[in-house]
């Protein structure tokens, strides 16, 4: 069959390119880092994709995914749509989402859909093959939860998507621990704090001084995001009014720039933060998009409450 490759990142467009189960022309990569910045309802593909690269380039451009939807809208030309997306990851199970859903809404037959559900920028090229001969078809079930899950993640209100959590996921079981993932990244009742700005915290702490990028790194051999969000996080620690980490070098400060290799240390602020004395949130505010959600200010309506490892409404 003449098949469409849907793929979560250049890493595994490229190896199936050198594996030559695929050609250039019938591989799309699918980037989009959906997990930060704005995903509002009720837009088409082509409007949420200006969103989306105004969002990317600072309100520069409009059109960054043109290219990629005009190839996605040749689906016709294909007998078969393949969707290399690894399952338990925030990254790929969105974009498997948005594109589930996105079929739907064009009332593509489930049939002609399948998912490898693995992360191809892993594996080698002579395991590409093995890798394909392992999807499985799309079923109905999926494609509607699919949908309903990424309409609930869209939504101007974390609730919908929290539902989820006690919901039926059995269509597309690694959906549950994804669903957790972004809730977590909800203020903590306890700090204020999301789970991967804690995570990074307690890195920093650990090490009492520590590089930028080596608390990313440590991060990031658990975590299935991008580094660009792991450093702007570290990097607003720095630039807050009440900074929560500092350059643990004795040279002034204020006169040198955040960057990767910047060696950093909790402040006094950062540690009590930490210890649950002080709240992040109530110290420096919030301004982070998590799906249609849009949290900023020193108050926010919603926090993740970690003993009933649920969101709670806080106003």
């Amino acid at each position: 069959m003449k098949t469409l490759h849907i793929v979560d990142g250049d890493s595994c467009g490229g190896t199936l390119r050198v594996s030559r189960l695929a050609k250039g022309n019938d591989i799309l990569s699918w980037r989009d880092a959906l997990y930060t910045g704005p995903v509002p309802p009720d837009l088409t593909l082509r409007a949420l994709s200006r969103v989306r690269s105004r969002f990317w380039t600072n309100g520069r451009r409009a059109n960054e995914f043109d290219k990629r939807d005009a190839h996605l809208k040749s689906y016709n030309d294909y007998e078969h749509v393949a969707l290399w997306f690894g399952p338990n990851c925030v990254l790929c199970q969105l974009s498997l989402m948005q594109l589930l859903s996105w079929f739907h809404e064009q009332r593509v037959s489930p049939k002609r859909l399948s998912w490898v559900a693995l992360h191809g920028g892993e594996l080698r090229p002579d395991q590409m093959t093995g890798a394909y001969a392992s999807r499985q078809p799309i079923t109905t079930a999926q494609t509607r939860l699919a949908e309903r899950v990424w309409r609930a993640f869209r939504q101007p209100s974390p609730k919908p998507l929290a539902r989820f959590l006690d919901a039926d996921l059995d269509a597309i079981p690694s959906l549950r621990h994804v669903v957790k993932r972004i809730l977590q990244e909800y203020p903590s009742t306890g700090h204020g704090l999301s789970r991967l700005e804690n995570l990074l915290l307690r890195e920093v702490q650990k090490g009492g001084t520590v590089r930028g990028a080596v608390a990313v790194g440590a991060i990031l051999r658990n975590e299935t995001v991008g580094d660009t969000l792991l450093l702007d996080m570290l990097e607003s620690f720095v630039t807050a009014a009440h900074p929560l980490l500092k350059f643990a070098e004795s040279s002034d400060s204020n006169s040198r720039k955040f960057h990767h290799g910047s060696i950093l240390k909790l402040t006094q602020v950062g540690k009590r933060v930490l210890s649950g004395s002080a709240d992040a949130i109530e110290l420096n505010g919030i301004d982070r998009w998590i799906g249609g959600v849009h949290l900023k200010g020193t108050r926010v309506p919603w926090r993740w409450n970690e003993q009933l490892q649920t969101i709670i409404s806080t106003g």
